[in-house]
């Protein structure tokens, strides 16, 4: 089900969850230096936390090789440091400070990934929005001239 412009609640959903997860990294990083500082022993899930990242990121390159730009250049190299880059600071959210309290450390760094996911979906509804339009215009602009 899609409206209009081509905008579907999977790509909905999608884009809002990559704005979430998106959105909580800068807060997963603060919870990694706190752990450096807290509790190095902790450091030791880093490097399996990289692999496994670039592992995901290897997959969903694959899993996006029909619907993201066919031809990337560099696909599964992009898609596995990016992994390996951004997994890190989601999984140490939980060291992040006030996590455990349920304080308002916690509500401030959930609160502001929630308005990343909302940003992010209503980027993904201008952005079909705009692709759509130019498609219309291209095949209006071809069938004028296919005319005359």
């Amino acid at each position: 089900m899609s409206n209009r412009y081509g905008v579907t609640i999977p790509g909905l959903v999608l884009a809002g969850g990559t704005g979430f997860y998106l959105g909580i990294q800068p807060f997963g990083y603060i919870g990694l230096l706190v752990t450096l500082f807290t509790d190095p022993a902790g450091l030791l899930a880093l490097p399996g936390a990289l692999l496994f990242g670039a592992l995901l990121g290897c997959v969903v390159a694959y899993l996006s090789r029909n619907r993201i730009k066919p031809k990337l250049a560099h696909r599964y190299r992009r898609g596995a440091s990016l992994g390996a880059l951004t997994l890190p600071g989601f999984l140490f959210i939980g060291h992040f400070p006030g996590a455990e309290q349920g304080g308002t450390a916690s509500q401030w760094a959930v609160g502001i990934a929630f308005c990343c996911g909302i940003a992010a979906m209503i980027t993904y509804c201008q952005r079909r929005k705009r692709a759509t339009l130019a498609r219309r215009a291209r095949r209006l602009v071809q069938q004028q001239t296919a005319t005359h």
